[in-house]
């Protein structure tokens, strides 16, 4: 018998073999080649909790959530999933963006599992809760749960192990303050090659706020979930010494509705339908330099999203006669940064990013809108006083195409986090 899949069948008959309360159990039984041994294991979970606060000004009138928002060609969505909702952006002076409660444990020989509350001073809402299997054969892994989607390479990152305290624009308008995260199921294979190859499939229940909104009452159709499927593939090459590089690409279809009020009465009057896609790629490379606390370490990355929603208009209060007619928008965006060890424990980076390049709307009535782009660049300086803090000076430049005008606005951030307790390993 494989040694692997040994390692999964022969506690699980031995278990079959006990006494009926097995699934409470907190001891677990290995196989080996002297024989099959008892060993126990404590069932208190690793428990941790990120404390992420910080400073924030920008010189526009309105705040630069507002104006983040008014960019043309993306734009208010009104979707409102089950899940979904806006944090509202960062307010001017102090914030706490939340604080991060984790719970993680093994649980026996067959899967681990783990749970995060993000807690803020409006309340607490349950950021991730993920069963994963542990030991499925031909490099095989099943999760599920709410979890992250593992698409790209900053949608799995929790908002601590940022490089910068905000995310990119392409994230912040087309997937919102969330990111990917939804309840579903992922199926990942570890190739077994010589050189590093993960492949997944995702589905998800499709509640996103910005991209995968779904109202599902009248006029609406029902569409029964999963209403979202993602496809992704990781292609690390084999570098010598202390260089490592990887490369991805990924792609998504969901189904997406949207309610808007025309007329401004408060009241909704036109619906729309249908399929919302993305598609695109990242590539990461990474120096580990061999000098302590981090000085000369070396990160670059870039990721390229492209989206576009297909949409029926299925009723119109005030001009029923574009009923059955369609709206598409195509967008796309990217940004590009790179971090660098300037000495024990300190970092320097910068970002650069635009949105827009792409960005076409064609209306039911037949007429066809093109915008401009938008564009922010950004730089950063933080001190890691060691494993457990960390302290973030950033400066934003962004000249944004709104439906004003153009709007330049400079913002400035002042980071300052803490992890109380054990806390996992982050990701490649």
């Amino acid at each position: 018998m494989n040694q692997h899949l040994a390692l999964c069948i022969v506690p699980l008959i031995a278990a079959s073999m006990t006494s009926g309360y097995a699934f409470a159990q907190t001891s677990v039984q290995p196989a080996s080649s002297s024989g099959f041994q008892r060993s126990f294991q404590s069932f208190n979970p690793d428990v941790s909790a990120i404390v992420d606060m910080y400073y924030h000004q920008d010189d526009s009138e309105e705040g630069i959530s507002h104006v983040i928002g008014e960019t043309v060609g993306f734009g208010h969505t009104h979707g409102h999933g089950e899940e979904g909702h806006d944090h509202g952006g960062p307010a001017e002076g102090f914030n706490l963006r939340h604080v991060e409660l984790q719970f993680s444990a093994e649980v026996d020989p067959y899967f681990k599992g783990s749970a995060i509350a993000a807690i803020d001073t409006d309340g607490a809402e349950l950021e991730t809760a993920e069963i994963e299997t542990t030991c499925l054969p031909w490099g095989l892994k099943l999760r599920g749960g709410k979890f992250y989607s593992d698409f790209g390479y900053l949608n799995a990152q929790h908002a601590h192990a940022w490089d910068f305290t905000d995310q990119p624009l392409i994230y912040k308008l087309t997937l919102g303050d969330h990111g990917l995260n939804d309840k579903g199921l992922q199926l990942s294979w570890l190739a077994p090659t010589p050189f590093y190859l993960l492949a997944g499939v995702e589905a998800f229940q499709g509640d996103n706020e910005n991209m995968f909104a779904y109202h599902g009452e009248e006029p609406l159709p029902m569409h029964d979930g999963p209403r979202l499927g993602v496809g992704w593939v990781k292609v690390g090459p084999n570098l010598r010494g202390n260089h490592a590089l990887q490369f991805g690409a990924f792609a998504a279809t969901g189904k997406h509705q949207e309610e808007h009020d025309g007329n401004a009465d408060g009241l909704a009057d036109h619906w729309l339908d249908g399929d919302s896609t993305f598609w695109g790629g990242d590539v990461v490379y990474k120096y580990n330099a061999p000098r302590p606390y981090g000085q000369g370490d070396f990160v670059a990355q870039a990721e390229y999203f492209s989206r576009k929603k297909d949409l029926e208009l299925v009723a119109h209060d005030l001009a029923p006669q574009f009923v059955g007619n369609h709206r598409v928008d195509k967008q796309d965006g990217y940004y590009v940064q790179a971090v660098y060890g300037v000495l024990p424990r300190w970092r320097a980076g910068v970002r650069w990013e635009q949105v827009g390049l792409t960005n076409d709307s064609e209306l039911p009535n037949g007429r066809t809108e093109s915008f401009g782009a938008s564009d922010r660049v950004g730089i950063m300086l933080d001190f890691t006083p060691s494993e457990f803090s960390r302290i973030r000076l950033q400066a934003n430049q962004g000249s944004y195409e709104t439906t004003d005008g153009t709007e330049d606005v400079t913002e400035v951030y002042v980071q300052w986090m803490i992890s109380l307790g054990a806390h996992g390993a982050h990701k490649f």
